[in-house]
C-alpha cells in the first residue's frame, strides 16, 4: 500500500479555497468532459481526469477512459496529491512500476494498472493548487514539450471554468440578497404610503374647513399659514401616490415574456390616458411584434405618452412614436412630442424618483414618479433609456428593449 500523504504548508488554506468553489460532489458537466477528452487526444493517452484533492480523498470532476466505476479514491492512492505539492510545474511519471513513490500503490499493482502519469496542477488566482488535469496510460510514455504546453493551457481553462462557476454563484447570491432587500423595501414603502394617505387627507380637509369657517376671522398671516398647510398636504399626497405607483410597478418585473403587438399596446395606452382636444398620437414604427412583458410595455408607453400630453403647451400637439430593430441595441423605440421641452439643468435628473422639471406652484406639477417607473421597467427588460430635449420645441425619449 502507498505510504503516507504529504501535505503542503498551506494545506488548511488550500482546503478553504477548494470549499469556496463549491464544486466537490457536483454532477458531471459537458464543458469539463470536453477538456479531459481533448487532453486525452492531444497526449495520446487512454485516460484523462480532472481530479480535486480533498482532505482525505481525491474526487473526479471529469473522467475519460477510467474504468473503476467510481468518482473518487482515498487520498493516499492519489498521484495528484503529489502534483499539488509543486504548483509551478507538472508531475510526470514515465513508469510508476519503478518509481519509489508509486511502485507499491494499489492503483499501480492492481486494476487499473497505472504505468504512465502526467499531471498539470490546477492553480487558482490566489496560488492554491486544488488538484490536477492529468493523463494516464498503461505503458511507459514520454510527452513532448508541445504536449506539456497544451496540457498546461487546458489546465488553465479548467481553472477558468472554476472561476466562472464561482462568479455565477456569487451573482446568484447577490441577486437573491438584492431581491430580498427590494421586496422588504417595496412592502415597507407600500404599507407606509398606504397608512399615510388617511392622515394627510385629514390634514388637507381640516385646512379646508378652517379656511371656510374661520377664514374671515383670521389675520392675513393666519390665512397664509392655512394656505401653506394645504399646499404641503397636497405635496405630501402627491408623493404618497408616487410611492404607491412605484411600489405597484415592481410586480410587473416578474411577468413572463409574451408575444406583444406593438400597435395594440400603444392604442391601449392611448385609451388609458386623457388625450386633449387637438392632440394626436401616431405610431409610425417598423416593429410590429416582439417578445417581452406586455404589462411592462403598456406602462412604459402609458407613462411616456401621458407625460408628453400633460406637459404639451401647443394648441395643436402631437406625439409621434417610431421604432426600428438595431443589430447592437435590439428593439429601439422613440416617443417624440412638440411640447414645452425640458430645461437643460433638469435633463440628467428627470428619471430620479420624485424629481419634477416644473416649479412647485405650476398647475401641471405631478408626483415625479412616472419617468422613474419607466426607467426601472426598461432596465428590467434589458434595455436603456435616454432623452433629448429643447425648450419650446419638445422632447424625445428613446428606449431600447433587449432582442430575445
Amino acid at each position: 500500500m502507498f505510504a503516507g500523504v504529504r501535505h503542503s504548508d498551506n494545506e488548511e488554506k488550500r482546503l478553504e479555497e477548494l470549499r469556496r468553489y463549491k464544486i466537490l460532489d457536483t454532477l458531471a458537466e459537458e464543458e469539463y468532459d470536453e477538456l479531459t477528452s481533448l487532453a486525452s487526444q492531444l497526449c495520446g493517452a487512454k485516460v484523462s481526469l480532472i481530479s480535486l484533492i480533498d482532505r482525505d480523498r481525491q474526487w473526479f470532476k471529469s473522467q475519460v477512459g477510467w474504468d473503476l466505476g467510481v468518482r473518487q479514491t482515498t487520498r493516499d492512492l492519489a498521484f495528484c496529491s503529489h502534483t499539488i505539492l509543486d504548483p509551478d510545474r507538472p508531475l510526470v511519471v514515465r513508469d510508476a512500476r519503478v518509481d519509489e513513490r508509486f511502485r507499491h500503490n494499489q492503483l499501480v499493482t492492481d486494476d487499473p494498472n497505472i504505468v504512465f502519469y502526467a499531471g498539470m496542477p490546477l492553480v487558482t488566482q490566489e496560488g492554491y493548487a486544488l488538484g490536477s488535469l492529468c493523463v494516464i496510460d498503461h505503458e511507459p510514455r514520454d510527452l513532448s514539450a508541445e504536449q506539456l504546453a497544451a496540457l498546461e493551457k487546458l489546465a488553465r481553462q479548467v481553472v477558468r471554468l472554476f472561476e466562472l462557476r464561482r462568479a455565477v454563484d456569487r451573482s446568484h447570491k447577490l441577486l437573491r440578497e438584492r431581491e430580498a432587500a427590494y421586496n422588504v423595501l417595496r412592502d415597507f414603502s407600500y404599507v407606509i404610503a398606504h397608512d399615510l394617505k388617511a392622515p394627510v387627507r385629514n390634514i388637507s380637509q381640516a385646512g379646508e374647513f378652517l379656511a371656510e369657517d374661520y377664514g374671515d376671522l383670521l389675520p392675513e398671516d393666519g390665512t397664509a399659514l392655512i394656505g401653506m398647510i394645504q399646499q404641503r398636504a397636497s405635496d405630501a399626497s402627491r408623493m404618497i401616490e408616487g410611492v404607491l405607483k412605484y411600489s405597484k410597478a415592481a410586480h410587473t418585473l416578474r411577468i413572463e415574456n409574451n408575444r406583444v403587438i406593438v400597435r395594440d399596446i400603444i392604442e391601449q395606452a392611448v385609451r388609458q390616458v386623457e388625450v386633449p382636444a387637438g392632440c394626436a398620437v401616431e405610431y409610425v414604427g417598423e416593429i410590429e411584434t416582439l417578445h417581452t412583458s406586455r404589462i411592462a410595455m403598456l406602462q412604459i408607453f402609458q407613462n411616456l405618452i401621458g407625460n408628453a400630453l400633460k406637459f404639451n403647451d401647443k394648441e395643436s400637439c402631437s406625439v409621434r412614436i417610431s421604432s426600428h430593430l438595431d443589430a447592437d441595441e435590439g428593439y429601439v423605440f422613440a416617443v417624440q412630442d412638440n411640447g414645452r421641452g425640458i430645461p437643460p439643468q433638469h435633463l440628467e435628473a428627470v428619471f430620479r424618483l420624485f424629481h419634477s422639471a416644473v416649479s412647485d406652484n405650476d398647475a401641471m406639477r405631478g408626483h415625479g414618479v412616472g419617468l422613474s417607473i419607466v426607467k426601472r421597467l426598461v432596465e428590467a427588460l434589458g434595455g436603456t433609456i435616454r432623452i433629448a430635449s429643447e425648450e419650446g420645441l419638445g422632447s424625445t425619449f428613446t428606449f431600447t428593449i433587449a432582442d430575445h
